[in-house]
This record gives C-alpha cells, structure tokens and sequence, in this order.
C-alpha cells in the first residue's frame, strides 16, 4: 500500500485510538521529554514539524516558538490539523515531502520529524533536507524505526517502511551534516500495546521506558529519536 493511501485510511481513528490508549501516553510522554531536555532554556523563532501529521506535537512547538510550521504528506491527516488549529495565528500548515522541503536555507532553529522519516523512501535525501532548512546553531530531532525490535519481529507494516540500527542512523545525521548529541529510546519494553492495559501495566513500563531510555537498550527499542545540532 502506497504511503499516502495508508495513512489517508488511518486518519479517521488516529486520534481516539491514541488519546485512548496508556501505551501511546508512554510513546508520547517520553518524545515530550526528549523535546523538552533539549530544548530547556531556549527559546526559538520559528519550529517545523516535519510530518505533523494531526498535529499532536505541535501544542510542544508552540510552548518553544514563536511560529510553527507543520508539514505532511498525507490529506486526511493534515485535514484534522486543520480543524484543530485553524484559529491558531502563530500555526501554518501545507502539504508538501521530506524529501524537497519548500522552503529556504537556514529558515528553521528548531526542526523535527517524529515517526514520519521511516516511511519516506530515499532517508538520506530526507535528513539532507531537514538539515538545510535548520538555521546554524539549530536543533534537529529525528525518528527512527530500529530492525533490532520486538515491534520489527511482530508488526507487518502494510506500506514502505525503512528500519536503520541506531549506528546507521547516526552515520546518516552525521552525512547530513549534522552533530548528534543524544538518542532517546522509545518502546524498549512494550513488546506490545495490550500490555499497558494490565493492572499496573502502565506504571511499570511507564518507569522502564523512562529509566532506560539512555542505556544500551535502546538499540532494540521500538523507536528512537536522535536528537543533532546544525553546526
């Protein structure tokens, strides 16, 4: 199934599958505090969420810029977006691909893709992209999906999906020119979603994901971000 059409199916239980579910609070929770350590004390002109898809990360954008730019690839998801922050002065929403970003060099200090780069073929062109919209001095944020997983070994993902090691991710920040600082493993333990649902089951992955997020582990997490800086 072409990316596209996937996701333009997906949209219409995006949102309440998530805001239902104590898995997705984890998965959430953890890319907030990833954004937030990083950002911690500095304020930024203008941010772009590359691959916004509903927006559930732009309300983080707007407690750190001034202006947000959110950008996909898919109709339907931008369309709910839309409804949420059609009244929002300091939002601007487009369609448009990682992969020919339409705007120009150095229009960015903050820029971020979460879960969108894996499903973009040709990465590489991708990173290259985010890192020259990125102002010097900027902070670029960068999902991955790693083949070294219990979600890689269970889920069959119906449309294109690119899975590189935390070592191959790297070397494509570092090609794209930029300097990584961290990566933030997400999904390290929750084999899967249903596990949350037991008693006591979001606690107790809550503080694994949470203690463990930094350590080795997250080589066979689920996810991972890595977090870079444009020289």
């Amino acid at each position: 199934m072409e990316v596209r059409q996937a996701y333009n199916h997906i949209s219409k239980d995006y949102d309440a599958h998530r805001n239902r579910s104590p898995y997705f609070k984890i998965i959430e929770g953890l890319t907030r505090r990833c954004f937030l350590e990083n950002t911690e004390g500095r304020s930024f002109e203008f941010g772009l969420d590359a691959g916004c898809g509903t927006g559930r990360n732009l309300p983080m954008f707007l407690e750190k810029c001034r202006k947000v730019q959110g950008l996909d690839y898919t109709p339907a998801m931008l369309e709910k977006a839309a409804a949420v922050f059609k009244s929002a002065p300091n939002v601007d929403l487009m369609i448009g691909d990682l992969r020919d970003l339409p705007f120009q060099d150095a229009s960015f200090d903050l820029t971020a893709s979460f879960k969108a780069l894996p499903h973009v073929p040709n990465i590489s062109q991708a990173l290259r992209e985010l890192a020259r919209v990125t102002k010097p001095g900027g902070v670029v944020f960068a999902e991955f999906y790693s083949p070294w997983s219990f979600r890689r070994l269970l889920t069959r993902m119906p449309h294109f999906t690119d899975w590189r090691t935390v070592d191959e991710a790297v070397q494509l920040m570092e090609e794209a020119g930029l300097k990584v600082k961290k990566v933030y493993g997400l999904r390290t333990f929750m084999v899967t979603e249903y596990l949350c649902y037991l008693p006591g089951g979001y606690r107790f992955f809550n503080y694994l994901e949470n203690r463990f997020t930094h350590s080795f582990l997250n080589r066979f997490s689920g996810y991972y971000v890595v977090v870079g800086e444009k020289p």
